[in-house]
Order: C-alpha cells, then sequence, then structure tokens
C-alpha cells in the first residue's frame, strides 16, 4: 500500500485540536453540548446520514427524504452516497464513534454492489425482460467508487482485502471511457455531442485514480490521471473538448460542449459558465496529484489554476453575507459555501495561499466561514440546504442534496480549527 501520510496529516491536526477544542474555543463558539460548534454541527448532520441508512447499505427509501423513488437511474440512487461515505469516516477519525465507521463501511459496500460493466456498444442502457434499465457504468461512478469509497474503505478496514479485485475490475471498465481529447470521457452524450465530458464529473475520475494508486500503488492509475489532468489545464477553444480551462474568466467551465438544462439548471450553458461543484472537485483531484508528482513546472500551473479558482469562487458567488451561489450571485447554498472552505483548506495545508491572497481574499474566506457555522445547525440550517434568493438555480436532484451536505460535514472538520482559533 502506498504511504498515505501526506492525506492522513490533513485530519490528525484538527483531531489534535480537538482535544484541547475547549481552551481554543472563543465565547460563542461553543454549542449546547459543550463541545465546539463547528464539531456539534458536523456531527448533527453526520447522524442523519446514519440515521438515513436502510438495513442492507443504501439511503433508505421512506427515511431519507433525499432518496428519489423506485425507478429512478441507478446513478442518480448512489450519486449522493460516496460523499457521505467520506465525511462519515471522517467524523470517525474526529470522534472515534463506530456508528460512523459501521455506516461508512456498509454504504462503500452497497456502491460497489451497484457497478455494472460498460454495455457494448458503449452506453448506459441494458435490456432487461424487454425492460431499458439504466445502467451504473458512467465513468464518473466508476471514480467515485474508486475514491472515496475504496480508498477510504480500505484504509479503515486494511485486513480485509476482497473490495481490491472488485476495485482493480472497475479500473478495467473505466479504460472503455478513454477518449484522444479528454483522455477520458463520462460516458454519457451532451445533446448532439458524443460526450458531455463535464468537469465536475471527469475530477471525480481523477480523484478516483489517485484514490485506487493510493491503496494499489498502481502506477497505470497514476499515469492516467496525470493525462487527464492535461483536460484541466489546457485553455478551453471553442468546438474542441482538449481543454476546459477559461482564463477569462478564471475557473474551470461546466463543459466544452455548448447546451444546457442539467442538474441546478435553467438558463446557463455548459461552455460560458463555471461553478462552485467544479472548483472544488477539479482541484482538489489536482492538488492530490500534486502531491505525487514531482514535477516542478506542473506544480506551478496547479497552484495557479487552483488558486484562482477559489479567487473565482470569492469575487463571483459570495454574497456580502458570505453565503455562496452555484454559478454565481444566483442562489444561498450552505454546500457551495462549504466547497469554497474546502479548497481553502486544500490550498492551505500544502501552504499554497500566498501572502497577496491573504490580504485580498482573507477577510473574504472568514466571512464563508462564519455564514456556514451560523447555517449548519439543528436549528439554522436551511430547507434542503438552500435559500432561493434568485431562483436562477434548482435544487434537483435530490441526491446532490446529501452530496452537499456531506461537503459540509468536511468543511467544518476542516475549518473548525483554523476559524475557531
Amino acid at each position: 500500500m502506498v504511504n498515505r501520510s501526506r492525506r492522513a496529516a490533513r485530519w490528525l491536526f484538527p483531531l489534535a485540536v480537538l482535544v484541547a477544542a475547549p481552551a481554543l474555543a472563543p465565547a460563542g463558539e461553543s454549542g449546547e453540548s459543550g463541545e465546539p460548534r463547528w464539531l456539534e454541527n458536523a456531527k448533527w448532520l453526520g447522524d442523519r446520514f446514519v440515521e438515513w441508512q436502510s438495513p442492507y447499505g443504501s439511503t433508505d427509501l421512506e427515511k431519507c427524504p433525499h432518496r428519489s423513488p423506485p425507478g429512478t437511474p441507478t446513478i442518480a440512487v448512489v450519486q449522493g452516497i460516496g460523499p457521505q461515505v467520506r465525511a462519515l469516516y471522517q467524523l470517525y477519525e474526529q470522534t472515534g464513534d463506530e456508528r460512523y465507521k459501521v455506516a461508512a463501511d456498509r454504504y462503500a459496500v452497497f456502491v460497489f454492489a451497484t457497478l455494472h460493466d460498460p454495455p457494448t456498444p458503449l452506453t448506459n442502457k441494458i435490456q432487461i425482460a424487454g425492460e431499458t434499465r439504466d445502467t451504473n457504468s458512467s465513468a464518473w461512478v466508476y471514480g467515485k467508487a474508486l475514491s472515496p469509497c475504496f480508498e477510504w474503505f480500505a484504509k479503515h478496514n486494511p485486513e480485509e482485502d476482497l473490495l481490491t479485485l472488485k476495485a482493480y475490475a472497475v479500473y478495467r471498465w473505466l479504460q472503455r471511457h478513454r477518449r484522444d481529447d479528454s483522455y477520458f470521457g463520462v460516458g454519457y452524450p451532451n445533446g448532439d455531442f458524443e460526450d458531455a465530458q463535464f468537469s465536475c464529473d471527469l475530477g471525480e475520475v481523477g480523484t478516483g485514480l489517485v484514490g485506487f494508486y493510493q491503496v494499489t500503488g498502481e502506477e497505470a492509475a497514476l499515469e492516467d490521471a496525470k493525462g487527464l489532468a492535461r483536460y484541466f489545464l489546457t485553455d478551453h477553444q471553442p468546438g474542441s473538448a482538449r481543454g476546459v480551462w477559461s482564463p477569462a474568466q478564471g475557473t474551470w467551465l461546466v463543459g466544452p460542449w455548448p447546451g444546457g438544462g442539467a442538474e441546478h439548471f435553467t438558463g446557463q450553458q455548459y461552455d460560458q459558465v463555471g461553478w462552485g461543484w467544479s472548483c472544488f472537485v477539479v482541484g482538489e483531484f489536482l492538488l492530490e496529484l500534486r502531491d505525487l508528482v514531482d514535477d516542478p513546472e506542473l506544480h506551478a500551473t496547479i497552484d495557479d489554476h487552483c488558486l484562482r479558482a477559489l479567487e473565482w469562487m470569492l469575487d463571483n458567488c459570495q454574497f456580502d453575507d458570505g453565503a455562496h451561489g452555484m454559478f454565481g450571485r444566483d442562489d444561498k447554498w450552505v454546500g457551495q459555501t462549504a466547497a469554497a472552505i474546502l479548497l481553502h483548506s486544500e490550498l492551505r495545508d500544502r501552504e499554497l495561499i500566498t501572502q497577496e491572497f491573504r490580504e485580498d481574499y482573507g477577510p473574504k474566506i472568514e466571512k464563508s466561514w462564519s455564514w456556514l457555522l451560523e447555517h449548519t445547525g439543528r436549528d439554522s440550517f436551511p430547507d434542503k440546504g438552500y435559500v432561493r434568493v434568485t431562483g436562477a438555480t434548482t435544487t434537483k436532484p435530490s441526491e446532490n442534496l446529501m452530496w452537499m451536505m456531506a461537503w459540509t460535514v468536511e468543511a467544518l472538520l476542516a475549518g473548525g480549527p483554523e476559524f475557531a482559533e
């Protein structure tokens, strides 16, 4: 198994601070339990994930308000589960509460049980007893399964190696999605375009490749991750899918092709806008890859793009009160505010926050943290983690609301020790 000290260190620091939390927490930061409010809020949200789990490991059809009904494509059902896995494991690391580990283990195994190899010809459709069914075979599903599900399960269950066999199968299936332009495709079309090649989905593929490599040491996966990174570090040119970075906006576009109407969208166009999803998902992948590659030029490009993406979030999406919108200052989202905190934490942990950034954006990220803390309590969390302002974003699909709740748990755990001091 590859050394994971860099990733582990991120969570050892908050744990160490937690031991001394009562002394560190300033007035007003302690919750009703006496714990730091950031930890109390994170546990309250994480407890929902435990309560919403079915006996067989999925989100429960009756208990979970964000589970789509039977007949929904399989990919929608598992969409919010992967992020819950990582959030629950992190809560377990912080608290030692076995409930979080048990739930995370079962969620991870459930995701692996749902996966399907890509049908031929490459599609997400399959016929079963005369009925067309959607399979779990998109590239992003494989990425989410490899990390956090496989990576974090293996980290917490080192004696169990059977999921490794399935992980290698998933990695082989992922190769079916290889392309000449974006290195991997997502595995479904965008209108007349053969593959949507959305940046957020392919960012998940990248994180999955890094996680798979971290556990297995499979060098081919690291090479795939480096190949995919070029897609995010290459400027977008209309009519091409070789790159998805927008120098003009200073962030990644949703996708390289024209179109609209996907999740949370109203009138936004994929090749014209950035959004908080890609800022964090892609940024996280590139920064994790950075840790594994000794290439100063690559490091410099990753550092520049990730810092600029965070600046884009703060310049374009942050409201005056600290809340963040999704494509801009559209509607206030707890999960999008959490995404900004998390990208900041990823950069901070690698000592990539420049003095200039601190001077220009330090007060803004602190304001993001304050709004997040104030809107994640039992009585303060807004319905669906969403506050309507313009109505330019939607709360569909429901599983994505759990995804952003998981980010919120992680952001509370990552930001608490820093911002509470």
